[in-house]
């Protein structure tokens, strides 16, 4: 009896999946996805270098291992152990093959349906190591999914559009470039502080320091990431409170970015921006779009075939708002303000009336990728308003607005203490 206790607990200790076993095959992984985070930026970088030069960013084995050894150079002992002809060693001796690395010649890791493209005017990158490819055609709208699955899509700020910004730290003047090229969306919010209880940050040099970095990335990447939906709850669950707009609720469920989710409404902006923080992945920051970024979306979705009528007089034909009547066939909707929901049978006639519906619930309200910018629900953004006492704002309208009164562009005045049912939020990623 001793001696099969014994090999029963050597078993589960160094069996195939015992615990000593799970726990060497995890620190593998680890390894493994730190070299490749690792190389494939030293690639990233190396492409963003080339295409500012006008130079050739063609990769094969060679230079991908070129690319590492001058990247590294001093740093081989804990980046590598060995560079071969076709793959790296890593420290503790496992194979990352150089082709694993790239595909179609460029520095991100195959998805879904291909690898991401790059231009002179715009280089997408991957959000972590597992991020795939969803969508890989720029005149579709890229589309990259995380290791968190969540879907991200890609919004080209085209290189180009600098003409008194002279690097990357440039920040005022890249500012005023991208305002200059997002012009006709502008409007008198500005992207300032106003206390902590606004979006959460301490002090206008935080908040200042948080802008700088965004300036900073769009600039060197060409562009940045938004949620392809509105920010949703993980949980099979939705927020109710009834007519209780001014109490802080608590934001206890697990944001996501995903179709077919309630929307993560019932938020402050400072519990948004909270909660879009905690969306990043991969070194990356997450957080509430800066109200330039909003505008830098609609001045994208316009340069891709959407009119300025359709973006800033009536989005009626793209959004969800009360007086519009279309079909949704998947998600849930809701006809009483979010108390009760139901689930699609089929396809639902959606009436002219208000009806809250679940993230990405119709194609015909999605451009480039995106979901629901015009209605559904508000968007939080970091952009201050212009009322006293009311310096937080929101884009896009919502299911409750009458077009044509309400468009995509469209800024709303809150209060630090709003709180509703129409109210959510989707972040950027950069």
């Amino acid at each position: 009896m001793l001696l099969i206790l014994a090999g029963v607990s050597i078993a589960t200790l160094t069996g195939e999946n015992g615990i000593l076993t799970r726990a060497n095959d995890s620190k593998k992984q680890t390894e493994i996805a730190s070299v490749k985070e690792q190389a494939q930026l030293d690639i990233a970088n190396w492409i963003a270098e080339r295409l500012e030069n006008g130079e050739d960013t063609t990769l094969d084995d060679a230079t991908i291992k070129n690319i590492i050894e001058t990247a590294n150079a001093s740093n081989t002992d804990k980046y590598y152990k060995e560079l071969q002809s076709d793959k790296i060693i890593t420290p503790s001796g496992y194979e990352i093959l150089y082709s694993e690395l790239y595909t179609n010649g460029n520095g991100g890791s195959g998805g879904e349906t291909g690898s991401l493209p790059s231009t002179t005017e715009t280089t997408p990158f991957l959000p972590d190591s597992n991020s795939t490819v969803v969508e890989d055609d720029l005149d579709k709208g890229v589309v990259v999914k995380d290791s968190n699955n969540n879907e991200w899509t890609w919004i080209v700020v085209p290189k180009s559009i600098y003409t008194t910004a002279t690097s990357s730290t440039d920040y005022a003047n890249i500012e005023k470039d991208m305002q200059t090229y997002a012009n006709k969306y502008r409007s008198s919010f500005t992207d300032e502080w106003d206390s902590k209880a606004q979006h959460g940050f301490v002090s206008a040099g935080e908040y200042n320091n948080h802008k700088n970095a965004m300036l900073k990335s769009v600039y060197e990447n060409g562009g940045f990431y938004i949620g392809k939906y509105e920010v949703g709850i993980g949980e099979d669950t939705y927020r109710n409170y009834g007519t209780d707009y001014t109490t802080e609720h608590p934001i206890d469920e697990t944001p996501v970015i995903q179709q077919d989710k309630y929307v993560y409404n019932w938020v402050r902006c400072s519990q948004a921006q909270e909660l879009s923080e905690s969306l990043a992945v991969g070194g990356k920051t997450s957080s509430l779009m800066f109200g330039i970024q909003w505008d830098l979306v609609l001045a994208y979705l316009e340069a891709n075939g959407v009119s300025e009528n359709d973006l800033k007089v009536n989005s009626g034909s793209w959004g969800n708002y009360s007086n519009e009547a279309f079909d949704i066939t998947r998600g849930k909707y809701s006809t009483d303000y979010g108390a009760n929901y139901t689930t699609v049978n089929g396809t639902y006639p959606k009436p002219a009336s208000s009806v809250l519906l679940t993230t990405g619930a119709t194609e015909r309200n999605s451009k480039m990728n995106i979901y629901d910018l015009a209605g559904n629900v508000w968007e939080w953004t970091l952009e201050k308003g212009t009322f006293t006492g009311h310096p937080c704002a929101s884009r896009g309208g919502n299911y409750n607005n009458i077009v044509p009164n309400d468009p995509a562009s469209l800024r709303s005045n809150n209060s630090t203490s709003s709180s509703y049912n129409n109210l959510g939020f989707r972040p950027a990623l950069y």
